[in-house]
């Protein structure tokens, strides 16, 4: 194994399926149904969500933001993980997000370190968001070679104001 390759539960670990809870300028005086035109079918805000990797039995507990102009944040907040940025469009009650991240290298937080793109789908009803996610971790400095590949289930609420 290359000194370069990291273990699928480290990095699923350190995926977190995180982009969210940071405030994001603008949006705090706007509500979050003007904040994209109207246009979100009420995604827009941010969401208490849980997550849970397939095949293992823990939940995380996270932060999804959907902003308006397509910006997406996630942040796993228990346990703590990275942030994640990315976009997000929305079809009637359904919704996709691609997000990313990347992690130190292995010779400190100065070197190349693996990248990791999160692909969300979901949907929101009766106030509930429901999803699904692909985890996928590229070696460092590549957008080619894939170290490991995740799934997993999403869902949440939106937090009030």
């Amino acid at each position: 194994m290359s000194e370069n390759a990291i273990g699928r539960r480290q990095a699923l670990r350190g995926v977190g399926i995180a982009a969210g809870g940071v405030a994001v300028a603008g949006l705090a005086t706007a509500t979050p149904a003007l904040a994209d035109g109207g246009e979100s079918n009420g995604l827009a805000g941010s969401w208490m969500c849980a997550r849970q990797d397939t095949g293992s039995p823990a939940k995380i507990r996270l932060v999804l933001s959907f902003a308006g102009g397509g910006v997406f944040l996630s942040h796993d907040i228990s346990p703590a993980g990275p942030p994640f940025t990315g976009t997000w469009s929305s079809e009637g009650k359904s919704f996709r997000v691609t997000m990313w991240t990347g992690q130190a290298g292995a010779q400190g937080p100065n070197s190349p370190g693996p990248t990791i793109r999160v692909r969300v789908w979901g949907s929101v009803s009766h106030g509930k968001l429901t999803a699904k996610y692909q985890v996928t971790v590229f070696a460092p400095m590549s957008e080619t070679q894939v170290l490991n590949t995740g799934t997993g289930t999403v869902s949440g609420r939106r937090i009030s104001p």
